[in-house]
């Protein structure tokens, strides 16, 4: 061997030594890089976790509020006069009354005629019962009922008014 073969010695010699530490490395960065993957998968898979739970979250919350929406304005229904029927005995015989008991005005109200059973109101003599009258808070109206066909007294009436489209039955005392 000769001087000046010795920089080319020299020059293998650093060239293994940096293939080696290159190699060390090498593996580093690759059990590095799996790491960080497993890592960005395990916060992947908690990021879903974390969205999921703030949609369960967010739809509780949102029926919440409807459920709160709707109490306050069953609050608030209640809170204002509503219209109340009833129907009440005059004397004897085919004699009642339908009076307002409720805190609203009652308007367009309706008696209706129920199979075998007429209704004639005596304050206007209609002869389908009682229809499209007002009633304020506490007024009542009197009317008549006549059997046309029907041995008994019905014991109960079907009555409607604006706000209350659907018949409502309205017991008849005894």
């Amino acid at each position: 061997m000769e001087i000046g073969d010795l920089p080319g010695w020299a020059a293998l010699a650093v060239s293994i030594v940096s293939v080696i530490i290159s190699y060390r490395l090498g593996v580093r960065s690759a059990r590095a890089s799996e790491q960080s993957a497993q890592a960005s998968q395990v916060s992947a898979r908690e990021a879903r976790r974390s969205s999921d739970a703030a949609e369960r979250s967010a739809s509780a919350a949102e029926g919440s509020l409807a459920l709160q929406r709707q109490e306050a304005e069953e609050r608030q229904r209640a809170a204002e006069p509503q219209v109340e029927l009833r129907v009440e005995r005059t004397g004897g015989g085919s004699r009642l009354r339908l009076r307002n008991v409720g805190g609203a005005v009652a308007t367009r109200v309706t008696i209706h005629d129920a199979p075998g059973i007429s209704t004639q109101d005596r304050a206007f003599n209609f002869r389908a019962g009682i229809s499209n009258v007002e009633l304020a808070p506490g007024e009542a109206r009197e009317f008549l009922i006549y059997r046309t066909g029907s041995p008994r007294m019905p014991t109960h009436l079907w009555v409607t008014w604006q706000g209350q489209e659907e018949r409502v039955a309205l017991a008849v005392p005894a």
